[in-house]
């Protein structure tokens, strides 16, 4: 007879298979779905698709944007994410900030409303096509302040991201109509956000107000109001779960003891809780290596999400990359000895070499990051 599970165990088991981790989604529009977006960046997003998908080779992203399956947005805390088109106006919606809050961004440019509005007329002129920041700063010759409007033109909803290469951000910029056809659909932002918090229970919950407020950058108190008239259940510590799948994680199984999975920097499960609530994912003398501390006055606990390594749903490494050439040269840096004990285990970034185009894959073991 299978042992209960105690709360931080099924909280464990039951987030890596919501998270759709072990690569159990079918294919990349699947496993975005099933974490309502991923950061936009690469190559942060080919890799959380990868680590979530059993089918994803390199040209799969690129197509998914070409069919217009996917869109790379202003979202959750205003970072940009690539999130389903189907979604996208009930996400943007749901997290859009109001103009105004632009307005010291513009100043700080040098950019007053009334500039920016002809600004904004002329990017639009060159933007029909897709275009790469420095033809777009070519074509229109004024100093940063071109960048700046861009990006809060892509806070209106006016201006899309397009991604090139899988290993950096290489970006190309498109009006949103020319783009799709048609401007991004205006949605009710309270309902949107209804909405957002709901799906955010589907894919990370059993988690907190707190927890939803922290990813999404709402306000607490808007937080609890978009959960209000939501059907959930407390299992325990104020952990909401969407009553239907009450259930379900009840009886989830355990997480494979052996099972692998290599999550990049600023993963969706690594960024979905806030820096209190992520004892699922890593024991708490381990935060302060699997998340940077730069700028954080409590140290161990903030910033961002590092690339980890996961066996057994659980933080046991953490890892980095470059290239020489094509070749990829990864160091892993385990948060105790014997975190990762076989070649098998360094095999799983062969999978990453290929997605990334590297002719080779070389794995050292380090006691630092640095």
């Amino acid at each position: 007879m299978t042992e209960p599970l105690d709360l931080p165990r099924r909280l464990r088991a039951w987030s890596y298979l919501r998270q759709r981790l072990g690569r159990s989604a079918p294919g990349p529009t699947e496993a975005l779905r099933g974490v309502v977006a991923v950061y936009s960046s690469h190559p942060t997003a080919p890799l959380s698709l990868l680590s979530r998908s059993a089918s994803f080779a390199a040209e799969h992203l690129g197509e998914m944007e070409h069919r217009r399956e996917v869109l790379r947005l202003p979202a959750m805390r205003q970072s940009i994410f690539l999130v389903p088109t189907e979604t996208a106006p009930r996400i943007f919606a749901a997290t859009r900030l109001p103009m105004e809050k632009h307005a010291g961004r513009l100043r700080y440019a040098g950019l007053d409303w009334d500039e920016y509005t002809r600004l904004k007329h002329r990017v639009l002129e060159h933007t029909q096509e897709p275009v790469t920041a420095r033809a777009l700063q070519q074509a229109i010759k004024i100093d940063e302040r071109l960048m700046t409007a861009v990006r809060v033109m892509a806070s209106e909803g006016l201006m899309l991201r397009l991604g090139s290469s899988l290993r950096t951000d290489s970006l190309r910029y498109v009006a949103t109509d020319a783009w799709l056809g048609h401007p991004l659909a205006e949605a009710d932002p309270m309902r949107s956000l209804q909405w957002l918090a709901e799906e955010y229970l589907r894919g990370y919950g059993p988690a907190r107000v707190v927890d939803f407020a922290w990813w999404s950058g709402v306000l607490r108190r808007r937080a609890a109001a978009a959960l209000g008239d939501a059907r959930v259940v407390d299992v325990g510590d104020g952990l909401l779960l969407p009553s239907d799948q009450q259930t379900a994680f009840e009886r989830v199984e355990p997480v494979a003891a052996e099972a692998i999975d290599l999550l990049p920097k600023w993963d969706a499960y690594t960024m979905g809780h806030a820096p209190d609530g992520r004892q699922r994912l890593v024991a708490d003398e381990h935060l302060g290596r699997a998340y940077s501390t730069t700028g954080s006055a409590s140290g161990a606990t903030a910033g961002d999400g590092l690339p980890l390594v996961l066996r057994g749903g659980l933080a046991v490494a953490s890892w980095s990359h470059r290239f020489a050439g094509n070749r990829m040269l990864v160091k892993v840096v385990p948060f105790e000895p014997g975190a990762l004990s076989s070649p098998r285990d360094e095999r799983a970034f062969d999978e990453i070499g290929r997605l990334l185009g590297a002719a080779a894959v070389e794995v050292v073991r380090a006691t630092s990051p640095d």
